[in-house]
């Protein structure tokens, strides 16, 4: 634990706001096998724990590949090719925290599945309408008022896009409006806490698996 946080505090002091300092988190090593060597032959004051050092070598391994502007091109892309992934992964987790907060007489586990799909079916054919439309608008970012409705089409799909999950939740699992509003609060507050942490996990995967 301690070596990760110092592994921590030295990303932070090393990190730069230029392109070349893109997630350059072990600028502390030229190379992987110079990484190898210290860890391997260096002082005991020197080596990471198993952990640390697990976390520093995947990055320098990327880092000997690509640098600056590349790498930054290479994690956007891996990261937006595995958010599918995430979302699909994330589901179950979904589903069990719907199962958490509702009858458990009612409602079985494979009812909240149900729904699940539903509703993040429904987020990713929102995301590709979304998606599919920037593109076409941005063929005439020239004109302001085009750059106008692209960014007020952005904001008020993914505005509709959470939006939705509220009367979806009440047509599905009834109930009154007032209960639904609270539950389907919590529930959303909820849910953007951990899918933010797993994004992050996925975001850490995008980066140690960029070829």
């Amino acid at each position: 634990a301690d070596s990760l946080q110092k592994f921590i505090v030295q990303a932070k002091e090393n990190n730069t706001d230029t392109e070349d300092g893109f997630l350059n988190l072990s600028n502390d090593y030229k190379s992987v096998k110079e990484l190898d060597s210290i860890q391997k032959f260096g002082k005991p004051k020197d080596k990471m724990g198993p952990l640390a050092f697990w976390i520093v070598r995947k990055l320098q391994q990327v880092q000997d590949k690509y640098k600056g502007k590349d790498l930054k091109e290479k994690f956007i892309e891996n990261f937006a090719h595995n958010i599918p992934k995430a979302l699909f992964l994330y589901m179950p987790l979904f589903a069990f925290l719907l199962w958490l907060f509702h009858s458990k007489k009612k409602w079985y586990y494979f009812d909240h599945g149900i729904f699940t799909l539903h509703y993040f079916s429904f987020l990713l054919l929102g995301a590709l309408i979304i998606n599919l439309t920037v593109l076409l608008l941005s063929q005439f970012n020239g004109f302001v008022l085009i750059r106008f409705i692209r960014t007020c089409f952005k904001i008020g799909s993914l505005g509709y896009m959470f939006y939705y999950f509220f009367p979806a939740h009440h047509r599905f699992y009834g109930g009154t409006r007032r209960a639904t509003l609270f539950l389907g609060s919590f529930l959303f507050i909820l849910n953007v806490i951990f899918i933010t942490f797993f994004l992050l996990l996925f975001a850490f995967y995008s980066i140690i698996t960029i070829h």
